[in-house]
């Protein structure tokens, strides 16, 4: 794949440079070359070339490099300022837990609580729901029939 990348420009470099010459100074230019490179190697020519294209590439890859670095460096220096500055300036939405609670929504309804009617009697009617769904099986319900008919916890 180098190799024919490295063959691709150097004949778009002789178009330039036969382009640039003209049509005459092309042909007398080829003929120069002929009798010149007579006696140099091929392979000492190709060695050339692929120093001259190495070098090219080289040179193109650093600019990219140099330009894509200045670039992330600069817009990740700046994206990360700015969200240091929008968290610095917000507001502190912590609590002081035990001492202030947060505001309950009213159809909130997980507060643990043992509830009682106005009678002082107690609302539990001994479902065993919460026994059977504690998961560390820290509530134990011990229910009696009343005389009613209805069931009741003793304990």
């Amino acid at each position: 794949m180098a190799s024919l990348l490295a063959r691709q420009a150097a004949q778009a470099l002789r178009a330039r440079q036969t382009a640039q010459l003209g049509p005459a100074a092309s042909a007398m230019q080829g003929h120069l070359r002929t009798y010149m490179n007579a006696g140099i190697p091929k392979r000492f020519k190709e060695d050339e070339e692929k120093e001259q294209l190495a070098k090219d590439l080289a040179k193109d890859w650093n600019a990219v490099f140099e330009r894509s670095i200045n670039t992330l460096f600069l817009t990740e220096m700046v994206r990360g300022l700015m969200l240091t500055l929008k968290y610095f300036f917000d507001r502190n939405v912590t609590i002081n837990y035990p001492f202030e609670k947060g505001p309950l929504s009213p159809r909130f309804r997980g507060e643990h609580a043992l509830r009682r009617y106005e009678s002082g009697e107690e609302r539990c009617i001994a479902c065993k729901l919460c026994e059977a769904i504690c998961p560390a099986q820290a509530i134990t319900i011990e229910a009696e029939e009343r005389e009613d008919g209805s069931r009741r916890t003793t304990r």
